[in-house]
């Protein structure tokens, strides 16, 4: 075959495969969506898991030093869960009365899952997570 007709038939092949890269997109776009937008969704279910169990540990903190009250220890926790961008959380401290013979608070914060999410609240319905932190105290009542 002469030169003109091998360029021709180049021609009416590429003219044939312009659709082809297009279907191909229409074909792996939505998978590549779908990973995408899942991989956010899991990074922001392990931020907010993080996030609870830092407010967990920064209500307790809050609550062990001498002469601090329980509403302390849920302000510092709840902080910790505004500041992240978070709603519905519930900081709980126990004992709820602090005195200079307690030894150990607890701090308990649960954050519902489904009201934080952005996509997959449809798959978590009503789920949440808690996270406990129970911190000693190291120092000593010296009025005794």
């Amino acid at each position: 075959m002469n030169a003109l007709g091998d360029w021709a038939d180049r021609r009416r092949s590429s003219a044939n495969r312009r659709g082809v890269s297009a279907i191909e997109f229409a074909i792996t776009a939505p998978i590549l969506f779908l990973f995408l937008f899942a991989a956010l969704e899991f990074s922001r279910y392990n931020m907010i898991l993080q996030t609870t169990n830092n407010a967990a540990f920064e209500a307790a903190r809050a609550c062990i030093v001498p002469g601090a009250a329980a509403s302390e220890g849920q302000t510092a926790g709840l902080n910790i869960l505004t500041a992240a961008g978070l709603g519905g959380g519930t900081v709980t401290i126990s004992p709820s009365t602090i005195t200079n013979t307690t030894t150990q608070i607890t701090a308990t914060v649960t954050v519902p899952i489904t009201r934080n999410l952005w996509t997959s609240a449809v798959f978590c319905k009503n789920a949440s997570t808690t996270k406990t932190c129970t911190l000693t105290s190291d120092w000593v009542d010296s009025s005794q």
